[in-house]
């Protein structure tokens, strides 16, 4: 049984490490062996985070309140781990300029100063399929997840009060799952409650002085995720399918938050153009946008005689696929990828103010 628990904390607590700065992996064990560890205020590794996501952005600040990792050691091969973070806060930016440096000698020599344990080829192999089936079916928990990307005196925040993920079966029913010969098919079922989404203004000093009305309110979204392998052994899918449910989705939009959302759209477009350098600047991508937007539409766009639809359906072509983008390599030939977006009720009120020149004196 100490084995066991050597192998299982050994694993869980690489992975917390690896992602939390401040950790104290000493401590961390005891109370593991126990079956239940509470971390506070853990500040996240934001350059490893940037690493292993691989985006356009950069964090700002990473944080977390409260940490919790329950372990079921009676019951570790039918009950999955389970790690609950109460309240994380990570802003994010544009990558500034010059790219991301890379990593410092120091976390270097940490990952690397885990002495390799001597084992035979049966204990490797099981601690492998133990290692994979702990990653496998964890159950993670988030509540209050705060996301915030800052872009100039713009503040675009999302807000979910619940956010849980488990594995499940073929009937989308909580099972602990593995890959097999008769099953390479990996499922997640990723739930969230209370989905919140704003846009505001922040003044020179960075405080938001009022709040405008959310985008988004109090919205819940399910989601369900399955991953085909072509071997148990598998490390990577050769294909991966994302299906998005919701109920009801109304979206708010004020006349102040169209200028916004309009170059926010403009700096997601440049984004996927790949016309923006992390050497532009804000007045740069407004001029090189205008400029493009005034090449696509030409001497046929008479401006305010098209209609909205018309509009918004001429940057399709820019979003889709181009044909030089079809010459891709086989790693990414040999991934694919299913996306699907459903809706039961779907609305959206445009909120305009009309300044009235009526005085009652």
């Amino acid at each position: 049984m100490y084995r066991i628990e050597s192998i299982v904390t050994s694993i869980i607590l690489s992975y917390v490490d690896r992602y939390i700065k401040n950790f104290r992996r000493q401590d961390a064990q005891v109370s593991l062996w126990q079956g239940d560890g509470v971390f506070h205020n853990l500040d996240l590794d934001l350059e490893v985070l940037e690493q292993e996501l691989n985006l356009p952005f950069s964090f700002v600040s990473g944080h977390i309140n409260e940490l919790l990792i329950h372990v079921p050691w009676t019951r570790i091969a039918s009950e999955p781990v389970q790690i609950t973070i109460n309240t994380i806060e990570c802003v994010m930016k544009l990558c500034p300029p010059g790219g991301r440096p890379p990593p410092p000698p120091e976390r270097l020599r940490r990952q690397q100063s885990q002495p390799p344990d001597e084992q035979t080829p049966q204990s490797q192999s099981y601690r492998s399929s133990l290692v994979n089936k702990l990653i496998c079916n964890l159950s993670i928990t988030c509540n209050n997840f705060i996301l915030k990307y800052v872009e100039e005196d713009i503040v675009l925040s999302m807000n979910i009060k619940n956010l849980s993920l488990s594995s499940v079966n073929e009937k989308w029913e909580p099972e602990i799952t593995e890959l097999s010969v008769t099953s390479l098919i990996l499922r997640k079922l990723i739930s969230l409650s209370d989905v919140t989404i704003c846009l505001d203004k922040r003044n020179a000093s960075g405080r938001i002085e009022s709040y405008m009305e959310p985008l988004l309110y109090r919205c819940f979204l399910t989601i369900r995720l399955s991953r085909l392998y072509a071997s148990p052994t598998a490390s990577k899918a050769m294909s991966t399918r994302m299906d998005v449910f919701c109920e009801k989705m109304a979206f708010t939009l004020s006349e102040s938050q169209v200028p916004m959302l309009m170059r926010m759209f403009a700096l997601a477009l440049a984004l996927h153009r790949k016309q923006l350098t992390p050497q532009m600047s804000q007045t740069n991508l407004a001029d090189n946008n205008s400029e493009t937007s005034a090449e696509e539409h030409g001497a046929d766009n008479n401006g305010c005689d098209d209609s909205w639809s018309t509009w918004v359906w001429s940057f399709v072509p820019s979003i889709l696929p181009l044909s030089d983008d079809e010459n891709l390599d086989e790693k990414n030939q040999s991934h694919t990828f299913h996306f699907g977006f459903y809706i039961d009720n779907f609305t959206l009120a445009l909120k305009v103010g009309i300044q009235s020149s009526f005085h009652p004196y």
